[in-house]
């Protein structure tokens, strides 16, 4: 698992802390971001078995963040949905089903494929997840 956006993320919210704690005011805002940030990067280098088991606080951080930092929100927000979706966001699975089965039927109705062949494709395409 890739982890260099997780410690990007934490970088920009300590750095950007930092930059916030050199008044007293931004210090309410920037003592967060820096333990956020602080917190981000210890995940960047913990092995993906400790991420995956600890992905609930890297959304929360990720959710605090956003509204303090948000650059450094969204990229572990981008993290988080990295590691509960690994292949990719897919949108519209079913549609991609559909798609799937009208380039069977044109290639059955094209005589590229045997009934046998669509059939069995079809019966492959529908079990899909």
């Amino acid at each position: 698992m890739d982890k260099s956006l997780l410690n990007v993320a934490g970088i920009v919210s300590f750095v950007l802390g930092i930059i916030c704690c050199l008044t007293i005011i931004g210090a309410i805002v920037g003592v967060p971001m820096i333990i956020g940030g602080n917190k981000l990067r210890e995940y960047s280098n913990k092995s993906d078995e400790e991420i995956i088991k600890n992905k609930d606080t890297i959304l929360i951080w990720g959710i605090v963040l956003t509204f303090i930092c948000t650059i450094s929100g969204i990229l572990a927000l981008i993290f988080y949905f990295q590691i509960e979706n690994p292949n990719g966001i897919s949108f519209g699975s079913k549609s991609d089903k559909y798609s799937e089965l009208e380039r069977i039927d044109k290639l059955y109705k094209d005589k590229v494929l045997s009934k046998e062949e669509f059939e069995k494709e079809k019966e492959r395409i529908l079990n899909q997840k």
